[in-house]
């Protein structure tokens, strides 16, 4: 008896053992694996952000930001290429920037998403590095065009980017560019904003900065423990699938990020006006330092054809159905709207991008963001837009740094109509 219940003691033991030998060769496999590819075997990126260079990192001021001198090798199936994607020491993509700015320098600012991020783009291709050389050509000044574009930003973000980091820059012209994910994009992070007794953001810390010991303490153990992290990942992968199908097909405003792109009256659309309201505190700091302010938009791939952006698991991700189109004008007409009454040059990319046979080719198959062509259509619209509506070395000889080097002052009583086409005169507030 006691021979039987030690033979039972040592089997046990044995299969104890042996499984966690297996566990643990589990583990150092993936921790080889990880140190071996310099990859995660669980991407615990935000699906909405889209940031294919894995570069972003959270933020206590900006909600995330990129990481600094940093380099990335991102694949792009459409051009079956790899894009080096390069950060500099302020953690925007693109070359180092002199600070303090030099002399017979004009720097043009342009704050986004991840569609001016743009990782899937080479930087010879990309809509920043063809508006500088295309303003350089009309210009006996030096011309920069500095990316400041991450992933997941909306208008809150920005300005908080701008107000804290990119006015030292001395930018002599600020671009912004409103993508339609952007009201999603602010659902998620509005309610970790710090704002003062106006409304006026201050600062926005990640959620992850800020969680509470038990959801810290979770991701510690994930953070350790990669075979734990792949396995949890793992189980709820395939209700995440579902979820998300269920949250594309659905026409509901709270739950589908894209569904108010159907009303009529998108100014009732409070998510909407929540998240242009930034654009008003942004442009009236740009103001205040007399720095030329112009707002650009343009359709996400579904709000052009059915067929745009249709590589597998693209649209499910953005929270869109397969064969979804939200072909609305008013969403577009409202922003137009509001430059127009603030007298703001506004670019309507979706003149240049929307019509046509060939507009699919606007759009990457396997990302939700402009080809190349699509870099390049955007630029010309820009450059008509800054030739016709900023003053500037573009259209004049040349300029001294140590003269005032754009007149900065907004005429109140210029019409402002939208570069590369005619819109309706439509008078409907943003607020």
């Amino acid at each position: 008896m006691f021979r039987a219940g030690l033979n039972l003691v040592r089997r046990v033991t044995c299969a104890a053992t042996l499984i966690v030998l297996l566990i643990s060769g589990a583990e150092v496999a993936v921790r080889i694996y990880e140190a071996s590819t310099g990859d995660k075997v669980c991407l615990m990126a935000d699906g909405v952000c889209g940031d294919t260079s894995r570069l972003s990192e959270p933020s206590r001021s900006f909600y995330q930001e990129l990481k600094p001198m940093a380099v990335a090798h991102v694949e792009c199936r459409d051009t079956n290429s790899i894009v080096e994607v390069r950060t500099n020491s302020l953690r925007f993509r693109g070359p180092e920037l002199a600070i303090p700015k030099p002399q017979n320098l004009c720097r043009i600012v342009v704050l986004g998403d991840e569609t001016i991020y743009a990782p899937e783009t080479h930087d010879s291709d990309h809509f920043c590095t063809l508006l500088q050389q295309q303003l350089q050509q009309r210009s006996a000044t030096r011309i920069e065009v500095v990316n400041a574009g991450v992933p997941g930003h909306c208008p809150l973000t920005e300005y908080l980017l701008f107000k804290q980091r990119l006015l030292g820059l001395q930018p002599d012209v600020v671009v912004l560019h409103f993508d339609w994910s952007d009201v999603a994009d602010d659902q998620q992070i509005r309610r970790r904003a710090r704002c003062d007794e106006d409304g006026v953001p201050l600062s926005c810390p990640h959620v992850k900065l800020i969680a509470d010991k038990a959801t810290r303490r979770h991701d510690v153990w994930r953070q350790h423990f990669r075979l734990l992290d792949w396995a949890m990942n793992s189980l709820s992968s395939e209700w995440k699938q579902q979820l998300a199908h269920q949250k594309a097909v659905s026409r509901d405003v709270e739950t589908n990020p894209y569904a108010w792109l159907r009303e009529e009256r998108p100014e009732k659309n409070l998510s909407f006006r929540e998240a242009a309201k930034p654009i008003d505190h942004l442009y009236q700091l740009c103001r205040s330092e007399n720095i030329p302010f112009v707002i650009m938009t343009s359709p996400k791939p579904w709000q052009v054809s059915a067929k745009c952006s249709r590589g597998r698991g693209v649209r499910l991700a953005a929270g869109v159905a397969q064969d979804a189109c939200y072909t609305n004008r008013a969403p577009f007409d409202l922003l137009a709207s509001f430059a127009e009454r603030e007298q703001i040059p506004f670019v309507d990319g979706s003149m240049v991008m929307a019509p046509g046979k060939d507009a699919e080719s606007n759009f990457l198959n396997y990302a939700p963001r402009w080809s190349a062509t699509g870099h390049q259509r955007m630029a010309e619209l820009v450059v008509d837009c800054f030739l016709e509506q900023v003053p500037g070395p573009w259209n004049r000889g040349s300029f001294h740094q140590n003269e005032q080097p754009i007149s900065r002052e907004i005429r109140r009583d210029d019409s402002v109509q939208p570069a590369g086409g005619h819109r309706p005169n439509i008078n409907r507030p943003i607020r």
